[in-house]
């Protein structure tokens, strides 16, 4: 298993956040016929430096957004891939008619291109499946601050930006347990404070740009 990111073989740590069609229906954002995404985060490390990616807003361009950003070689990392993240991202694809732009092998025990660190933890499920917060608990990587569940009450509410946190900080917190679980140091890169960007509507628009923050943070960009 190759974890040491390069240019031309990005790691890319993956979350995704999921809504229900109906409200009322109280497991419709845990199936990809009966919910839709509204979320996209992406942390890519390329070794020299980090970005931070959130899709949000209309279904189809996130889609398109997240297939024009990934790179055939880049290798996906996140917690529950396989059965959520990266399975939710075909299928809707597939529903809406939007084209990858690579082939996602999502076969078992296969670490190549995705690595699954839920699947790794349990030992392809040898062990009890447990969740982020409690292994991100467990290795001192913070914890999370809401529940997936909420997501179509916020979204239902318009708090998109609270949508956009959470997924974030979940992004973040994969990274470093990725990086914990892969006996790794945390990088220089991911604390260092670069600009942030703000993309709305395919307009670019400069934020805030300051060594001076509390909590420096890697480059984001917002699109909706």
């Amino acid at each position: 298993m190759r974890i040491k990111p390069t240019p031309s073989r990005r790691n890319v740590v993956i979350d995704i956040e999921t809504a229900a069609h109906d409200p009322a229906d109280p497991k419709g954002a845990l199936s990809a016929l009966s919910g839709r995404i509204v979320c996209v985060c992406l942390l890519i490390d390329d070794g020299e430096e980090i970005r931070e990616v959130t899709l949000i807003g209309d279904e189809v361009g996130i889609l398109q957004n997240f297939w024009n950003r990934v790179q055939p070689n880049d290798v996906f990392i996140g917690w529950n891939l396989l059965t959520f993240d990266l399975l939710w991202l075909r299928q809707r694809s597939i529903i809406l008619g939007v084209r990858p732009s690579r082939k996602i092998d999502l076969k078992k025990y296969y670490t190549a291109q995705v690595i699954d660190l839920m699947q790794l933890w349990s030992n392809w499920g040898a062990q009890k499946y447990v969740s982020l917060n409690q292994i991100a608990g467990a290795l001192g990587c913070g914890g999370k601050t809401g529940d997936g569940a909420q997501v179509t009450e916020w979204w239902q509410a318009g708090q998109i930006e609270k949508i956009a946190q959470y997924c974030l900080q979940d992004v973040r917190i994969t990274y470093l347990v990725f990086l914990r679980m892969m006996l790794q140091a945390v990088p220089a890169r991911f604390t260092s404070s670069l600009a942030r960007q703000l993309l709305v509507q395919d307009q670019t628009v400069e934020a805030e740009s300051s060594n001076t923050d509390p909590e420096p943070a890697p480059t984001s960009t917002l699109v909706q």
